[in-house]
């Protein structure tokens, strides 16, 4: 299949989003076939450049020689693909009947749908600078969903997401510039592509690595920096499914995974405080997820804690 193919998932999205809130559907079911259609259309393209997935990556413009914004599909982009590429229509049927009675249905619709071609340009992101621009741009797309009731709660809800995901970018931006300028912005290649002293890595490099998996792991709930999740829970319960289980924290997760595989060397990590002080974060975070999906009550935040407790445990494996 041509590379060009490789915007399709990204603007198909895009394109649905702005015609839900542009036409006037004659009724309530019209614009949800119309949602659906266009979901189930943007998963077909995205299993079909699975099954026969471009030779080349698409540049689309350069920041500098080494600096590019530019789409590609490797092995493990594919599993992400097909990952939210399978969970996104079935998490849009639900959200149909929840969101029956619910306000302003048209707006969580087009944020909801256009976040899909956000996250399917997070799986299909051929370097760290793509991968962290799509990133961010994921936070901007589910902060209306998260704040979807306006309320008190809503809002409070909202501020702290955003502020932690602010707070994680900047972490993670750290991790950008020091790979960039030890030359490692080229495509993402499986045991990394950053250039490391051979005799030991620089404390430098142990502090980039550790800040960017504090950043991405923002939004893999990575304990302290989960508090965010459960808070998040007074959004409408599609939401909480987007949040957990198909997008946000599995791209925390995903974004960890290619930092640490795809850019930094692994070996270059091994046996430094760098990994062991992610190592013990992983290991608090299963045991403060565990205790506290136990503790509560709250069948949503429950939830939230699982959620929290299974990606400390996918991080520390």
């Amino acid at each position: 299949m041509n590379e060009k193919f490789l915007l399709f998932p990204i603007l198909i999205p895009a394109l649905a989003a702005l015609l839900i809130t542009t036409i006037n559907f004659p009724s309530r079911k019209s614009r949800n076939i119309f949602t659906e259609g266009a979901v189930l259309f943007n998963t077909l393209i995205i299993l079909l450049l699975v099954l026969d997935p471009p030779a080349n990556t698409l540049t689309l413009f350069r920041f500098s020689e080494k600096a590019a914004f530019a789409l590609r599909l490797d092995g493990l982009g594919m599993v992400f693909a097909v990952l939210i590429a399978v969970l996104w229509p079935l998490t849009t049927l639900y959200a149909f009947e929840y969101m029956n009675h619910e306000h302003r249905e048209t707006s969580f619709f087009a944020w909801f749908v256009l976040t899909y071609g956000v996250v399917a340009g997070i799986a299909l992101s051929s370097d760290l600078l793509t991968l962290y621009l799509f990133y961010e741009l994921m936070t901007l797309t589910t902060l209306p969903l998260v704040m979807h009731e306006m309320d008190g709660r809503g809002r409070y809800a909202g501020r702290k997401y955003l502020i932690y995901s602010v707070g994680g970018a900047a972490c993670a931006f750290i991790a950008l510039t020091y790979a960039m300028s030890q030359g490692a912005g080229e495509i993402f290649k499986m045991g990394g592509t950053l250039i490391v002293s051979p005799d030991k890595p620089s404390n430098m490099l142990l502090w980039a690595w550790f800040l960017g998996f504090l950043g991405f792991g923002v939004k893999a709930a990575v304990f302290p920096f989960h508090s965010w999740l459960p808070s998040a829970s007074v959004a409408p319960t599609p939401v909480t499914a987007l949040l957990h289980a198909v997008a946000v924290v599995k791209a925390g997760v995903f974004a960890i995974i290619r930092l640490t595989w795809y850019v930094f060397e692994p070996a270059s990590l091994a046996g430094t405080w760098a990994q062991w002080a992610a190592f013990g974060l992983a290991c608090i975070t299963i045991v403060y997820g565990s205790s506290m999906a136990l503790a509560t009550q709250h069948l949503k935040r429950r939830f939230a804690y699982s959620t929290i407790r299974v990606r400390g445990i996918v991080i520390d494996s």
